[in-house]
């Protein structure tokens, strides 16, 4: 489960309440052929969800189970997903977006594995099995993903987007800069049930904060050097919606550094100074983005405050002072 923050209580309220634990399955079997589950949240993108939904029919691996949990979409979608019959299973909710639909979904799968896709991206050809691989390749790893490419609305490569390790220590670079795309990532079931499914505190963000809680307690990851997925840029991308996601971001940030700390991920003084000072310039960083956007929000003010207040961090006070004098100083920009 997520660590409560009490320091954070009388700011965010509510959004740092306990979300529901999950019950447990068995770890994954010792077969050749580990059913994988893939979970796919879906809001009105009917223009996408087919290329969505057969690009995991037509994966070169089996058993698959997919489960499309749908958001009350509008637009057509339901009559999409029950052309597919009993190819897919689709869930039905009414609100709460991909964290809820994802731990919905989890609820409902019988996997060892689990994958997720988001109805308006699709699968590379060989995404699953190159997965399947690497965990059979090593009883070790706990939680595989990979690389991918983005693409238009019309399904045109715009780039490719490859990891390259900056930090010997994953659970570092994870905290330092999340470089995981959700829909890379195939997880064993047993771990992501072991830390409550997905936090629906942060639903815009409850992947990169799942995998801080999977890193905190030690679990280990395992990049593949290979395109995995197409990642869709269109108008109605959730990452578009800049104030909430920035909270979210921040929200779950500041949650995955507790982890750490409360884990022993971070122990020494030396990494202690090491990770206030990424805490820092990731405020900062996204500080910059909101002036730039002419948006002001007290509330992120308010998380940055008082997580920098709680680390007692000279280095981080001076660099919260530098954003706050940008942001006046950028502001007047735009009166």
């Amino acid at each position: 489960m997520t660590p409560s923050l009490p320091f954070l209580g009388s700011v965010l309220g509510d959004r740092l309440q306990g979300f529901h634990g999950m019950k447990m399955h068995r770890p994954l079997e010792a077969t050749n052929h580990p059913l994988v589950s893939v979970i796919v949240p879906s809001f009105n993108h009917a223009n996408y969800l087919r290329s969505c939904i057969d690009s995991i029919l037509c994966q070169d691996y089996d058993p698959i189970e997919i489960i499309v949990v749908d958001d009350n979409s509008k637009d057509g979608s339901v009559e999409i997903l029950k052309s597919y019959g009993d190819r897919i299973i689709v869930l039905h909710q009414d609100g709460g977006r991909q964290a809820k639909g994802r731990n919905l979904g989890l609820q409902h799968s019988k996997g060892d594995l689990i994958a997720f896709l988001d109805s308006d991206d699709r699968y590379l050809q060989g995404r699953i099995r190159v997965a399947v691989d690497a965990f059979l390749d090593s009883n070790d790893i706990d939680v595989v993903w990979g690389d991918y490419r983005t693409i238009d609305s019309h399904g045109a490569a715009i780039a490719e987007h490859r990891w390259i390790a900056k930090n010997s220590d994953f659970a570092k670079e994870l905290i330092s800069g999340n470089p995981i795309c959700n829909a890379t990532v195939t997880v064993k079931r047993n771990k992501i049930e072991e830390i409550g499914g997905f936090d629906e505190r942060v639903p815009r963000v409850c992947d990169g904060a799942a995998w801080y809680q999977l890193a905190a307690k030690g679990y280990q990851f395992k990049h593949i050097p290979r395109l995995l997925l197409d990642y869709r840029v269109h108008d109605n991308n959730d990452s578009k919606r800049f104030v909430p996601m920035t909270l979210d971001r921040d929200t779950a940030l500041v949650s995955g550094v507790e982890a750490y700390l409360t884990n022993g991920i971070i122990s020494t003084d030396r990494d202690r100074k090491w990770l206030r000072n990424v805490v820092a310039k990731q405020f900062a960083f996204r500080a910059a983005a909101t002036v730039q956007r002419s948006i002001s929000h007290s509330l992120r003010s308010q998380i940055q405050a008082k997580a920098l207040e709680t680390f007692g961090s000279t280095t981080c006070l001076k660099l919260l002072a530098i954003v706050q004098g940008f942001k006046q100083s950028t502001e007047r920009l735009f009166s």
